[in-house]
């Protein structure tokens, strides 16, 4: 990825392309956030940092496939879901 704003570029073209092609295509490019356990550092960077829904979306929904898939450490599996738990707190309805 080059960078934050080419990886929310492409979560919104991920959520609103028209043409499944397209969206098949960038899914592929993506799915290394969720399938790669490297790729959690990165994930948290982005919720930190990122100013769309779209690519909040993908790191939160990457991160939860991560802790549910994958053998973590506790700590780290506590770290993520303790920051997912605040995402959502953030984003709920009040």
């Amino acid at each position: 990825m080059e960078g934050l704003a080419q990886l929310e570029a492409l979560c919104e073209r991920l959520y609103n392309s028209q043409d499944s092609a397209e969206r098949a295509h960038v899914e592929n490019t993506l799915k290394c956030f969720s399938a790669n356990t490297e790729y959690i550092s990165q994930c948290q960077y982005i919720l930190d940092n990122a100013l769309t829904p779209y690519a909040l979306m993908l790191a939160s929904s990457s991160l939860l496939k991560q802790v549910t898939e994958h053998t973590l450490a506790l700590q780290l599996r506590l770290d993520i879901s303790n920051r997912l738990l605040l995402l959502a707190h953030l984003f709920s309805p009040a």
